[in-house]
């Protein structure tokens, strides 16, 4: 079985999958809803302050202001909204890769 493609936030389409990537969490979205559990809007100042949203519908993640993260989700494109996110639902995972508060 192969690996997912890695992508950049900035390179996402909503055409593409299961991807893997990388990126900080830069704000929490407020949401009145209990589906999706989290949204959060993600950011990867090394290239270019860009700025993506991610939405969680997998309860076992909870994504933290500040930490950084490798994702494994799906570049998703919402077309109510027409907004391009990650999408975390089943079969997503996420590993945290920085901590401002282990410093």
């Amino acid at each position: 079985m192969s690996s997912p493609p890695f992508l950049h936030i900035d390179e996402f389409d909503g055409t593409n999958g299961f991807v893997k990537t990388k990126a900080f969490v830069n704000y929490t979205i407020d949401l009145n809803s209990h589906t999706p559990y989290q949204k959060v809007m993600l950011g990867n100042s090394d290239r270019g302050d860009v700025q993506r949203p991610c939405v969680v519908f997998n309860d076992d993640i909870t994504l933290n202001e500040g930490c950084g993260y490798v994702f494994g989700g799906f570049d998703n494109l919402w077309p109510e909204g027409e907004e391009i996110q990650l999408k975390l639902a089943q079969g997503a995972w996420i590993r945290k890769i920085y901590d401002p508060n282990d410093e």
